[in-house]
């Protein structure tokens, strides 16, 4: 009966992809829709990360296999703390399979000591530990003179023919250099099953550098201000404290959004062939988009433009590169949060629809986290409490819907001639102790006991009843929570994991 209707022309494509999804839906389990929901929402997995960083206050990832559409969990991610051995610096990165998990795996252990590498080459302050020595080392017979020469070349051509050099510029090139070899390691088609169709991943990788002065504030503004100078100016002509720099990098579907004073910032751009410029690019290089509804399918295959492996089809690889979109951004106190997500989220939820949400739920959990302490307490010291507590928090915006934004900042394309990701490598400039550094990887979705903490009115139980975690670690554990519940309930038909980073900006509170 389905080839009949395939073979008849009588539906379009749309048609055709609905009657689909209906059919591996029931297919699965003669079950309502609504208790397949649910039942993804209780399989909901959370992870509280600890991390020592001036400019974080919280950091959880929370994933959903999503079962109702996904029989394996693909989405990997990597969290590592004073990165390089630097104090104050942190690396997150997030990477979405495409037709398995071999290559986002691979990809979330390998591409930090790749790029580490890099950055220690023109940055002594990173160190990296004889493990990651070792590694690197390993790789060596890979790395052969004639790619080193290739690299190199590229190095030598890549620069700025404007007037002056970009800060970031070295940081850039050490992103697109630790991508290209990652995608070059993932040719060896290591844990991959199939000969023919291999894996790869889409990637967003962050570094979050803090106690960076800005060349254009008062280093002494701090020290010059009493309170009575305070009181007396007014918010609108206080300066910004520029305290912090994030450098983003990423191929791919994989977002980043930067929440600033309530304005939802993307800091990725979507490697897909919904992208105009995506699209022109494959299709001048001779690849073929499929008709499917509502943007195509590269080679009728896959949406994604850009990633890293893909190297089981050789027709495909040609057109999908690893060459990465990467920005670097000034984090000052006004930033809120910054949230790293797969597609699973953002196939259902805009940038403007995440940030409303995740503005929400932080707010909602205030005042739940607060009446808990409130019950607990008596009413006299309960009172005085929460006047102690609210007296350091500034009412910094009431939240409006606003129109998309995005951060200003210069594009320039660097001309690599001789390679075949010319004029593909865009960058965005913008005007102690030695401790060994703390990784954290995200372990196969089958081999992991799945989690979800036992909550009363949405807070975790736990931190009802110790006082151990703190406030923003139970609120970053919250918005994920939510966020990803969002994306279910929306109708999303792809692995989730959305991580959620709490910033200084985030103790000025919303109101709603």
């Amino acid at each position: 009966m389905i080839s009949k209707l395939l073979s008849s022309f009588i539906f379009n494509e749309k048609i055709l992809k609905s009657i689909n999804n209906a059919f591996e839906l029931i297919s699965k389990k003669e079950v309502p829709a609504y208790y397949k929901i649910v039942d993804n929402i209780d399989r909901s997995s959370i992870y509280s990360q600890k991390i020592c960083h001036l400019l974080i206050k919280g950091v959880a990832i929370c994933e959903d296999r999503n079962s109702t559409w996904k029989a394996d969990m693909t989405d990997k991610f990597t969290v590592v703390n004073d990165f390089g051995n630097r104090p104050n610096v942190c690396f997150f990165g997030l990477f979405d399979g495409h037709h398995g998990a071999a290559a986002a795996e691979l990809t979330s252990m390998e591409l930090p000591v790749l790029l580490l590498h890099q950055l220690s080459k023109f940055d002594p302050s990173y160190q990296m530990t004889l493990e990651e020595k070792q590694i690197i080392n390993s790789f060596h017979t890979v790395f052969r003179e004639e790619y080193l020469a290739i690299e190199d070349l590229f190095s030598s051509i890549n620069k700025r023919t404007r007037a002056g050099r970009s800060e970031y510029e070295d940081i850039h090139k050490a992103f697109a250099k630790a991508f290209w070899r990652m995608d070059r390691l993932l040719r060896l088609g290591r844990k991959e099953a199939s000969r023919v169709r291999w894996s790869g991943c889409s990637a967003v990788t962050c570094i979050l550098e803090g106690n960076v002065k800005s060349p254009y504030v008062n280093k002494n503004w701090r020290k010059n201000n009493n309170c009575d100078g305070l009181a007396e100016s007014s918010p609108q002509k206080m300066p910004e404290i520029i305290s912090g720099i994030l450098h983003v990098a990423n191929t791919g579907n994989v977002q980043a959004v930067l929440c600033r004073n309530g304005k939802g910032f993307c800091l990725t751009k979507e490697h897909t062939t919904r992208n105009i410029n995506e699209r022109r690019r494959v299709l001048q290089n001779g690849a073929v988009i499929s008709s499917h509804e509502p943007y195509g399918l590269l080679e009728g295959r896959i949406k994604t433009t850009r990633g890293l492996g893909f190297h089981g089809n050789l027709k495909l690889k040609k057109f999908i590169i690893p060459a990465p979109q990467t920005i670097s951004v000034p984090i000052d106190d006004l930033c809120q949060f910054l949230i790293l997500a797969t597609n699973g989220l953002w196939e259902v939820l805009d940038t403007k629809e995440v940030t409303a949400l995740a503005m929400t739920t932080f707010h909602v959990y205030k005042e739940i986290y607060y009446s808990i302490i409130q019950n607990k307490s008596s009413p006299s010291n309960s009172e005085a409490n929460i006047t102690k507590s609210e007296s350091n928090i500034c009412v910094l915006f009431q939240y409006k819907p606003q129109s998309k934004e995005c951060v200003s900042t210069a594009n320039s394309k660097e001309n690599l001639s001789n390679s075949k990701y010319s004029n593909n490598f865009i960058y965005n400039p913008e005007n102690r102790e030695t401790v060994p550094p703390e990784m954290t990887h995200h372990e196969p979705w089958s081999k992991k006991e799945t989690y979800r903490p036992p909550s009363v009115n949405g807070v975790p139980k736990s931190e009802k009843e110790s006082g151990t975690k703190s406030f923003y670690e139970g609120a970053a554990e919250y918005v994920s929570h939510k966020l990803v519940n969002a994306a279910l309930e929306a109708g999303s038909t792809d692995n989730i994991t959305v991580t959620v980073i709490l910033l200084s900006g985030s103790e000025y509170q919303f109101l709603a």
